[in-house]
């Protein structure tokens, strides 16, 4: 099944589990909540399910065969993905995702048409929502029953080591963004805690863990490392190239959020005096069309675009070599390779 046939199946089970919640918290007859969590919907409606993805191939590649009940508990690994972003989008003061009001833009703006809203007021209002987020992972977790203990045992151990990496990552992200001149080799830290362990190594280990005890541990570091690398820099790289309404989300916000990242960083250091200059005076100030040009130009005279254009295709170079080493069905490799060209090509 290739990543955009599992979506089709994928979403119904995502969606239904929103719907259902929804509908549960109707009970404390607040019109409010239900008007987020309606927003919060259609939020969820984006998306490429990678994550799910990722763990439903590795279930299947090591021997499982329950897809309906796979795809049914995966659905954790979504909305766990979604509260990651409901905060991060805080943390970015991002105004848009998946082409979408993020859920703290959107509390902001209606309450600001009746004069009574403010920006603490639309955080506090995304922080809650994804703390129900949060909670339901837990939930779908919890309460399964198509899979026996010792196999939720060891999915509830990977995705618990996934918190807390995403969390340790995502305080990096942070506390770089106060930094003047962090090193490379932070940036890649970053990179590994904050995307690759959460978006790749730890969703194939979970569907990996749901079959049998994983045995090859350092195929799922190593795959997911390179991986997540690849696909870090090329969104580092779309928020530079691109402009809001091609990519769905808010372009040069890395800037504006003083984050540093490979392109920053390689400007920084290896960029002419002139380039280091003017790229000093727009980070972690909101970058306007002529900002945005003026920008555009620098990190592409420095070398610095082509620099993480061969970062990215080294790392899935290296990821499809460790892809034909691992001995897995070929039908299922096959589908691995026709993931990683979807990697490669998106644009998104």
């Amino acid at each position: 099944m290739r990543l955009k046939d599992f979506k089709k199946r994928f979403d119904p089970a995502l969606l239904n589990f929103l719907d259902s919640k929804t509908e549960t918290l109707r009970k404390y007859n607040n019109r409010d909540l239900n008007n987020y969590l309606l927003h919060l919907r259609k939020i969820l409606q984006g998306g490429k399910r990678i994550r799910p993805y990722l763990a439903f191939l590795c279930y299947k590649s090591y021997g499982g065969k329950e897809d309906n009940k796979a795809i049914k508990l995966l659905v954790f690994i979504e909305i766990f993905h979604a509260f990651c972003l409901v905060h991060d989008d805080i943390l970015d003061k991002a105004d848009y995702r998946h082409g979408v009001s993020t859920i703290h833009k959107f509390a902001t703006d209606k309450t600001r048409a009746s004069n009574l809203g403010s920006i603490h007021f639309g955080n506090s209002i995304a922080i809650l929502i994804g703390d129900f987020l949060f909670s339901w992972a837990f939930e779908l977790l919890f309460n399964n029953d198509n899979f026996g203990e010792k196999e939720l045992k060891r999915v509830t151990n990977i995705f618990l080591k996934m918190i807390e990496e995403v969390f340790i990552g995502q305080f990096i992200d942070v506390k770089m963004s106060s930094d003047e001149n962090p090193n490379e080799k932070s940036i890649f830290q970053k990179m590994y805690l904050k995307t690759a362990g959460y978006s790749f190594t730890h969703p194939m280990m979970i569907g990996a863990s749901l079959v049998k005890e994983i045995k090859n541990e350092e195929f799922f570091k190593q795959f997911g490392l390179v991986l997540g690398i690849s696909f870090q820099i090329q969104d580092d790289l779309f928020d530079i190239i691109y402009d809001s309404n091609e990519i769905f989300k808010s372009s040069f916000n890395d800037i504006s959020q003083h984050h540093h990242t490979i392109f920053t960083n390689y400007v920084f250091e290896k960029g002419a005096k002139k380039q280091r200059e003017i790229l000093r005076t727009y980070f972690g100030k909101k970058v306007d069309e002529k900002g945005k040009k003026i920008l555009r130009g620098i990190f592409r005279e420095s070398g610095a675009i082509e620099y993480g254009k061969y970062l990215i295709e080294d790392n899935i170079k290296k990821a499809k070599e460790l892809l034909k080493k691992e001995k897995i069905a070929e039908k299922y490799k096959d589908l691995f390779f026709k993931f990683i060209d979807i990697l490669s090509k998106r644009k998104s």
